[in-house]
């Protein structure tokens, strides 16, 4: 009998272990309407030392109203897009789910537009909802 309960105690903790593997090999991206983003930041910094990029850091949360409303009008116009793709290292940074990002950025809400430099020095922030157009200019500006 005690044969039998270590053998079910193994089997709950190892399906148990089993359904923690994420589904997906790539949990470190997230895709957002036209927009792919890495979640992890320090390969992040790593890939913008050595591809001379300033980085993009979008931090949001799930249940951010400004966070929808920006996504689906920044993150789906193809000029945001082409200069995100093309001249940035983009990180995504979710409120509730990475606490230790989010206090180490001092972000006191949601959205908020982090810029970094290459070297990881923050270069421009934008605390709460920006329109598209004005989005747009600051990016030109940066790269």
């Amino acid at each position: 009998m005690k044969k039998w309960i270590l053998v079910l105690v193994l089997a709950v903790l190892v399906l148990g272990y089993l359904a923690m593997l994420p589904d997906d090999p790539d949990t470190d991206k997230l895709k957002l309407k036209g927009v792919n983003f890495n979640t992890s930041l320090e390969p992040s910094l790593e890939a913008a030392k050595s591809q001379g990029k300033p980085v993009f850091v979008y931090v949001r949360s799930e249940d951010c109203g400004w966070c929808k409303k920006f996504e689906a009008e920044t993150f789906t116009n193809k000029s945001v897009i082409k200069v995100l793709n093309e001249k940035f290292v983009l990180v995504s940074i979710d409120v509730d789910k990475q606490k230790n990002e989010t206090r180490n950025f001092r972000v006191r809400g949601t959205p908020t537009e982090i810029f970094l430099d290459p070297g990881g020095t923050e270069i421009k922030r934008i605390p709460g909802y920006i329109d598209t157009r004005t989005f747009l200019e600051t990016l030109n500006e940066i790269v």
